[in-house]
């Protein structure tokens, strides 16, 4: 739907000749919103501005870094386990942490009532390769949020574009209007002297007034969307509050239309959503291989040693425990990884119906403003201005009456308020097929 809409007039009139609408921004001034601070920034440095300041970006980014901490963690051995026994309290002589060495008389009579202790050492041996399965799952992990980093950074900047080329469009639309009403102000107030001599009936008075009425209407539309375009701006960049970002130029605009088969070939091989699938399937087949794995019980090895408390008085041993998989063999893990697996696998089906869908929709929408740009016939924005001309000089000599010259003026602001938002429709749709194939064709 269009953004740049005129309401009905009930008329609008000027005394002198409408200026042209100079589609270069940089003349343009922002005395039309209050501001502390006016920003001149042009399309490649607010994008800078944006990669180094984007909230989404820096979050994301730090989801990277913890996956990296994950692939870390994941290729860590377990900790040995280290386990000592003593005696606290011995109530045959009454006192406490006897590990001084035996008298020679407890030895000859068998009883040790000091230099009792015992040491164990063990350590858990993960078995079934399943520390290296961990490790290619935090890997899959990595993977997927450098691809959710992509996406998010595509999508974001398809909204930089989208809404800096609407700010850019809203102010020409703004200055339009701003224009307009400076002029209908003057002439309302030519009219309202001439109403005091009976020069001008009395209903071309109110007809006029009713037509400022209806400019400050369509003026305070588009403030209203340039106050949008800035407060979304400013969460994109972080910007000060009070800060106006003012756009200075787009690029410029290019007539061609990439072929078909390139742009679905490069939304299939490009698109960062298509890549989160197929790594999706990618981790899925690997934890189906990690939750198999498990079905092995872990083996846990150990040596011992005991002091005085054994079969003979220095005891050393060895140790090695493991759960017996009898009743415990990981099934429900197991179902539910390869559930997982199924279902993304259908999902990237799915994906790739919808990323076709999406370039074919934006290829349509640039097929159809493309022709609509161009079969406009040659000269036909120097004829549109030739309409205010016209209609003034008419109008001043008195050869039409007032309401044939608004109807004339009205055209000649819906023509200008078309081909502001042919141009800005054009401009987005570009960028649109740019984020449906995530490849910078404009």
């Amino acid at each position: 739907m269009s953004r740049f809409k005129l309401i009905p007039l009930c008329g609008v009139g000027i005394l002198v000749s409408l200026l042209s609408i100079n589609s270069n921004l940089s003349a343009q001034t922002t005395s039309t919103v209050t501001v502390v601070d006016t920003a001149r920034v042009s399309l490649p440095q607010l994008e800078q501005q944006f990669v180094e300041r984007n909230f989404q970006l820096l979050a994301q980014r730090y989801q990277i870094d913890i996956a990296d901490a994950a692939i870390t963690q994941a290729g860590l051995r377990p900790n040995p386990n280290l386990w000592f026994q003593g005696n606290l309290y011995n109530p045959n002589t009454k006192k406490f942490l006897q590990y001084g060495a035996p008298s020679q008389a407890d030895k000859d009579a068998g009883t040790y009532n000091s230099g009792y202790y015992a040491v164990q050492l063990q350590q858990v041996i993960l078995l079934a390769g399943k520390r290296s399965k961990l490790v290619a799952l935090a890997e899959s992990n990595r993977s997927l949020a450098r691809l959710a980093f992509r996406d998010v950074m595509r999508t974001l900047h398809y909204q930089l574009y989208t809404t800096y080329a609407n700010l850019y469009y809203d102010l020409q639309a703004l200055r339009l209007f701003e224009d307009e009403l400076t002029r209908q102000q003057r002439l309302l107030e030519s009219y309202r002297i001439a109403l005091r001599t009976g020069g001008v009936a009395p209903y071309e008075v109110t007809r006029l007034e009713v037509a400022l009425r209806d400019l400050q209407a369509n003026s305070a539309i588009y403030r209203a969307q340039v106050a949008d375009g800035q407060a979304t701006l400013r969460v994109l960049l972080r910007q000060p509050a009070r800060t106006f970002i003012l756009p200075t130029e787009l690029p410029a605009r290019r007539t061609t239309v990439p072929d078909l088969a390139i742009a679905l070939d490069s939304a299939l091989t490009n698109r960062p959503d298509i890549g989160l699938s197929q790594e999706q399937i990618n981790n899925a087949e690997r934890s189906v291989m990690l939750e198999k794995a498990r079905r092995t019980p872990d083996l846990t090895a150990g040596l011992f040693f005991e002091k005085y408390g054994n079969a003979y008085n220095n005891f050393t041993g060895f140790q090695a425990s493991m759960d017996l998989p009898v009743r415990n063999r990981n099934q429900g893990a197991i179902r539910s990884a390869e559930t997982t697996l199924k279902s993304v696998t259908i999902g990237l089906e799915n994906q790739q119906t919808v990323v076709q869908s999406d370039v074919l929709n934006a290829y349509d929408k640039l097929n159809t403003y493309y022709g609509q740009l161009n079969g406009r016939p040659d000269g036909y924005l120097d004829r549109i201005q030739n309409i205010s001309v016209e209609a003034t000089k008419a109008y001043n000599n008195r050869t039409i009456g007032l309401l044939d010259y608004l109807d004339k003026i009205r055209t000649y602001q819906q023509a200008q308020l078309n081909n502001i938002n042919l141009q800005n429709n054009l401009f987005n749709t570009q960028q649109l097929l740019n984020y449906t194939t995530n490849t910078r064709f404009y």
